[in-house]
Order: structure tokens, then sequence, then C-alpha cells
């Protein structure tokens, strides 16, 4: 059975996962983000890789080659990872650094755009459709699929994260993504927001009076992507969301107070990830299963 190596590289965690042609994680491992030093990340990285290698009995000849998914900007072509917003990397040459170690072919690409990858594929990769998958994890992002190609525009598309969406400013990301949830807690970091998050569900007043600007928000970014691309699939996927479910039906009930009778069609192609927090790993290593441009 041919088999790839998929790596999801986030702002909080790094996942690896062992993935089979069928799209099925055979092997997974996950370690804190080293956030604040770049060369420890990439150590925890290569820790990630090897755990799952390891669990597998696999060696370097035993793959296809290894798919990254890192945030942000990255030049799909030299393998670098350009700018992270949550990462401690600047032009760092990640596919050179990860096949000094093991040497075999890497795929390197935005993250968003992996897992969104991994979620297509799964339901189909219809190449007759439109299909949107949107993250809210440590950052808000989105990438779209269109007829079978990634829509990349002059490389940094699919950002919406970085969009402003109120008079009174602040990005999408900085007021509704996992670390701002968080701060509603008064901490840092995912406990803090599964915390936030938990006193939400149990409906304390003063979590529930805050979370509501925060799926409103949401909600904006959702609502603009369906305005602009009128997708046949959107899908919401990321940390926030997959621990989270129910938040489905609270997000629609926001955007029906959006759309037009027109966009109603909308609220229902809406749904939530079907591969978790595995979805990352499983589309990098897809994109290496299915031949894809690698660096070598």
């Amino acid at each position: 059975m041919e088999v790839a190596l998929g790596v999801d590289i986030g702002g909080t965690k790094v996942a690896a996962g062992l993935v089979s042609a069928a799209g099925e994680c055979l092997h997974y491992a996950e370690l804190p983000s080293a956030s604040e030093d770049g060369d420890e990340m990439f150590r925890q990285v290569m820790r990630a890789i090897r755990e799952v290698m390891s669990e597998a009995g696999v060696s370097p000849a035993g793959i296809r080659g290894i798919g990254v998914g890192v945030p942000g900007k990255v030049d799909r072509e030299k393998g670098v990872a350009v700018m992270q917003n949550n990462l401690p990397w600047r032009h760092f040459p990640l596919a050179d650094r990860i096949r000094e170690e093991i040497p075999v072919p890497v795929v390197l690409d935005n993250d968003v755009c992996m897992a969104a990858h991994g979620e297509w594929m799964k339901r189909g990769g219809s190449v007759e459709e439109t299909f949107v998958y949107f993250t809210i994890s440590t950052g808000i992002a989105c990438c779209t699929i269109h007829r079978g190609r990634i829509l990349r525009g002059a490389g940094f598309s699919g950002e919406i994260g970085l969009a402003v969406f109120s008079g009174e400013g602040g990005r999408l990301e900085k007021k509704a993504a996992g670390p701002a949830i968080g701060r509603l807690a008064g901490g840092k970091g995912p406990e803090a927001s599964r915390r936030a998050m938990r006193r939400f569900r149990e409906g304390d007043p003063r979590m529930v009076a805050a979370m509501d600007g925060v799926i409103e928000a949401w909600a904006r970014g959702l609502y603009a992507i369906i305005c602009l691309l009128d997708p046949h699939r959107l899908v919401l996927g990321g940390g926030v969301i997959h621990r989270n479910p129910f938040l489905l039906d609270e997000i629609r009930r926001r955007l029906e107070s959006l759309v037009i009778p027109e966009q109603r069609p909308s609220l229902e192609r809406l749904s939530l990830t079907t591969l978790g927090e595995r979805a990352g790993c499983i589309g990098a290593g897809l994109r290496v299963l299915r031949g894809e441009t690698v660096s070598s």
C-alpha cells in the first residue's frame, strides 16, 4: 500500500500522520508548537514526523514523500515558509530543511489549502463545483477550490482573517479566532479558549453576551464568501469548530438575518468538517499521493 506523510503546522500544535491513498490517517502524532523560537519549532516538526514513522515502522524508502501545510504565505516552488503571523519563521527554507533530515520529495503549501484539499477529496473531489473551506482556529482563513483547482490569486488569497467587517475596525482574526475567544475568559492559549467555549455552552450570561460579537464576526465573513462566490459547498473546520459542532446552528441563525431570500439555499450548503483535526494531515498526504509537483 502506497503511503505518504502529511504534516499540519499551526500556531498551537504540530500534527503528523501517515496517510493512505484512500485518505485514511493510519498513524498520527501531535505535539505543541514552539512558537517563540524558529529552530526549536523546526525541531518540533521533525519530532512529530519521526514519531509517526517510528510508530508505523516505515523508513524514508517506504513513503512516497512528505506533504506539509503551514499558515500564511508560502513559496510552493521553492518550498519556503515566507510569512506566518503565528509562527517564528520568515523566509524559512522548510522543504530543504526537512529533506536534509529525511531525503524524500516534499510538497509545501498553505495549511488551509491542504485541509481544504482533504475535505474536498473526502466529499468526492467534484470538478463541477465551487468548494470553500473556512477554518476557525488559532487564526481564521479560507481556501476555494473551483473546478478542481485552488484559487490562489497572486499568491496570498484566502486570508479572510485579515479583513475588517465593522466600522469600529479590527481584523476578523484578531476579533474572533481562538486567541480572541480565550481572552474573553481572561486567559491565553488553547485552554483559555476551551474554557470560554465551555462557559458559553453552559449558558454563562457574560460569555453568551461576549460570544455574540464573535459569532456575528464569523457570520459576516461567511456572508462575504456567499456573496462573492455562492459556493456549492461551504465547509467549516478548525479546532474551534470541530470541538464545538453546535456552533453550526448558531452561525446559521446569524446568517439568516443577513441573506436575502435568493441566498437562503446557501444555509443548507453550509456544513461541518468530516475530517476534524486531521484534515490538514490527510490533505497534505493526499497531495503527495496524487503526484503533485514537489520540491526535490
